[in-house]
């Protein structure tokens, strides 16, 4: 359809959806192959199934226990409730990411300037945000933690198995805004990083005292107790 938005009923299928800028939903136990749109919002009712999820603007919604292959967005958010699964990456440009309890991505997370917010869920691959907030408590990261400018926070029981790194920009001949904003990385009583925690440019890291970490580069670590720094 052109912009006219498209409705799949609880049971529903379809092969494929494609819509200019309408908007898209699909209720509980529908099922749905790939799925753009231009401008418009996509919903995933409870335990809905979509292929790949592409999106110009529109927000994606996934409701508790829907599924989806990958999504993609340009500025829109990805907002999930409980037990979500992700079957590859989410990658969008300015929009948030944010997944309830026992959500999982199976591939990367990889954001511009939006923020990546999790509870007890699980990646596979990497979260990298540019000048996004990372807040993650009692979840498992497998692979890196990345950001250049953004707050990252490890709560409760979060696993980082690979680096945290906070990084420059990587640019080639004149670059513009080249020098960003220091980062502040907290590591809270019971997470944990297995891998280095390097700092590229200036920040600040506090690392409770109970938490476990790796080797640390370019930054002094500040030791705290009780329940922030």
């Amino acid at each position: 359809v052109g912009s006219g938005s498209v409705t799949l009923e609880a049971g529903a299928s379809a092969r494929r959806i494609d819509t200019g800028s309408g908007s898209v939903r699909l209720y509980e136990d529908a099922r749905s192959g790939d799925i753009d749109t231009g401008s418009g919002r996509v919903e995933l009712g409870r335990n809905a199934r979509a292929g790949r999820i592409d999106t110009g603007s529109g927000r994606v919604r996934l409701d508790e226990g829907a599924y989806s292959e990958r999504i993609d967005t340009g500025s829109g958010g990805v907002e999930g409730g409980a037990r979500v699964v992700v079957d590859g990456k989410i990658d969008t440009g300015s929009g948030s990411v944010e997944l309830g309890e026992g959500s999982r991505v199976a591939g990367n997370i990889d954001t511009g300037s939006g923020g990546v917010v999790l509870v007890a869920s699980e990646v596979a691959g990497y979260i990298d945000t540019g000048s996004g907030r990372i807040y993650l408590t009692d979840s498992n990261i497998l692979g890196e933690v990345r950001t250049r400018s953004g707050e990252v926070r490890l709560e409760g029981s979060t696993h980082v198995h690979g680096d945290l790194l906070v990084r420059t920009n990587r640019c080639w001949g004149l670059c513009w805004n080249n020098n960003p904003k220091p980062a502040r990385v907290v590591i809270g009583a019971n997470a944990r990083v297995d891998g280095r925690i390097k700092f590229e440019h200036p920040g600040e890291l506090w690392v409770h005292q109970q938490a476990s970490i790796g080797k640390v580069e370019g930054v002094e670590v500040r030791r705290y107790t009780g329940e922030r720094p």
